[in-house]
Parts: structure tokens; sequence; C-alpha cells
């Protein structure tokens, strides 16, 4: 038996309102040409209030005998909602959460550190960058942190370019979002992830409200759209073959681009919101089905399901914390998923 990896889930309290989920409701939510103009003062801005609890499940993936083997290896709960995970070394994990990130050792998960800035605020993804730092999306600044691991530090807040995408607040260091929350409506983007192009200094983004895909030079801060018009996408990546990939989440597509960013495959999965894709290795991809609340592990060239794991959902619309005393419940829809190669 061969280990591949482990692979990270994110689970949230919050169920998948499939009536807010079409890319219709999410034009008319998003497509009113003024929105932007008629902004409160951000003074005015009422802090942020948590509305939902989270939890991450570890598997251990392996071949036996030319069969994928998915075993549950650990999890954690939380109060707070978890909303992406990510393998700094195998005994060190980034927690990211929605208005800070931790440092925690795997699998005991005691906490080694905080991370906290005024713009860690509607965080989505956390990525491991060379040289000790870390890359963060966070849709409320509607921009892509480099975070300084070892100082604490905000080395550079790359804003999606308003040239591009619109202008909401002049987000100055003194603009504190943890207490005054921009709301999805007031943002320009919902910048919801980045993930670093191995050994390019880039990273590749992806925005929910333009369904926008484009890269930024971290080093410069020069950001080229790739493509958009995927309203509502979400977790772009690079693939081992160096192709842009994303989950299409209203179709329940995975979809890859060529260079000139036009579409050069598609994989339906079935899901009406599908929430994130990870690539394995070569043809072996994971799937979050937030509106099943499963997880899906597919060879996608030879179409074949190869893992599913249905999670428990909690039937009532509140009570979360009796919830949360159930050893069986993680919460009522996959979220996000990373996965640390150990082959």
């Amino acid at each position: 038996m061969r280990t591949l990896g482990i692979l990270a889930l994110t689970h949230s309290s919050r169920r998948t309102n499939l009536a807010r989920c079409s890319v219709q409701f999410l034009t008319r939510r998003f497509g009113d040409p003024d929105r932007l103009l008629r902004l409160p003062p951000f003074e005015g801005l009422p802090p942020p209030e948590p509305l939902y609890s989270g939890a991450t499940s570890f598997y251990r993936l392996s071949e036996d005998g030319g069969r994928l083997r998915c075993e549950p290896l650990a999890s954690f709960k939380s109060r707070d909602k978890v909303q992406h995970v990510a393998f700094l070394t195998e005994a060190e994990l980034l927690v990211g959460y929605e208005r800070r990130m931790e440092l925690r050792r795997f699998p005991g998960f005691s906490l080694e550190r905080v991370y906290e800035h005024p713009h860690l605020a509607g965080l989505h993804t956390v990525a491991p960058l060379p040289g000790g730092r870390a890359l963060l999306s966070c849709s409320e600044a509607d921009a892509v942190l480099v975070l300084d691991l070892a100082s604490g530090d905000v080395e550079k807040t790359l804003r999606m370019p308003a040239s591009l995408y619109g202008h909401n607040y002049d987000l100055t260091p003194e603009m504190d979002l943890r207490e005054h929350a921009i709301g999805d409506e007031q943002q320009t983007t919902h910048v919801n992830a980045a993930h670093p192009v191995d050994g390019e200094g880039r990273a590749v983004v992806s925005t929910l409200i333009q369904g926008a895909v484009g890269v930024f030079d971290l080093a410069s801060g020069v950001y080229e759209e790739i493509t958009r018009g995927f309203v509502g996408c979400h977790g772009a990546r690079v693939s081992e073959e160096g192709k842009v990939y994303f989950a299409d989440s209203p179709a329940g597509h995975l979809v890859f681009l060529d260079r000139e960013g036009r579409i050069a495959r598609r994989f339906d999965t079935g899901s009406r919101w599908l929430h994130d894709v990870q690539q394995l290795r070569g043809s072996l991809y994971a799937f979050a089905l937030a509106d099943t609340n499963e997880l899906h592990v597919w060879d996608i060239d030879r179409e074949k399901l190869l893992c599913r794991r249905p999670f428990f959902t909690w039937p009532l619309e509140a009570g979360f914390g009796l919830a949360r005393l159930l050893p069986f419940w993680r919460g009522n829809s996959t979220q996000a998923l990373s996965f640390f190669a150990m082959v």
C-alpha cells in the first residue's frame, strides 16, 4: 500500500440555499451598475456578526492493489467557521477562519500562533509560499494578502484592480475590517481563492461576483485577468500540467482553461453547488459538493467515482451548539479542500 497524501476538507453549519445559488440569482444580486455608488461611510459600517460554526476532516489517501483508499485520519470542530486549511509541513497546519489565521500542530491541533490584521477579513483560502510566507484571499478587502509567518506582518495587500472591477473604499492601514465589516453587496469582487503558481512568484485568483479568473504577480502586484463570466465560481488553481482549473459552482462543473483563457474541458459532477475542486495527482480530483454535503474523489479521465463520503445534515435551522456535541456531525455543507502530497 502506497500513501499518496492527506486530504483536508472544511465544513460549515450553513446550509446550501439552492434558491440563491443560480447564475440568474447572483447576477441579479450584484447586477446593479450603481451598487458601488451608494455606499455608506466606512465608519458607519457595523461590526461583523458571526453566524456559522465549522469543522475540518482529514483523510489519508493511499493506493492498495490499484484501488484508492480514503481513510478518516483526524478531525476537529470549532465554534467559529473554519474557512480553509493548508499544511505548512507534515506536522504544521495553517487554519484560516473568517478573521484570523492560526498555526496548529498536526494531528493534535495544539495552538502555536494566531495571526490577525485589520485587512484579514472575509478570509477564504490560505496557502504556504516560499520564504516562510503565506498567501491569503480576503473577500472583504477584495484583496490577496502576503503574510510573513515569522514576524506576523502583512507584507502586501494586493487589491483587485478598480479599473476592471470598480471602486468601493480606499483601504488604508488604519481601516480595521474587524470593526467595520464590508458586506458582500459592498464588495467589488468577493475574491474567494488565491493559490500560488509553483515556482513562478504568481498566484491565480477567482471572484464570485464577476466569475473572473486572473493572475497576480506577487512581486510587482500587477494583475492580469484571464477570463470572466463564470458567475459564482470558486477555487481557481493551476494543475500539475500547468492548466488553470476551477469549480464552476452553479453548473457543478470542473472547468479547465487553455492558454488563451478559453474553456478546454468540462467535467460534470451533477452538483448544483460545487464549492471546491482539488487535484490530487494526475487525473485524480477531489470535489466538495456543498448542495448534497458530500466529498467525492473521481478519476476524471476514466470517469470513475473512486470515493464518495456523504455527511450527516442537521435537520433543524438552529441548535448548532447541540449538533456540535454529536461526534458524527461536521456541518451542513462541505466547503474547501486542500491536499498535502506525500509521494
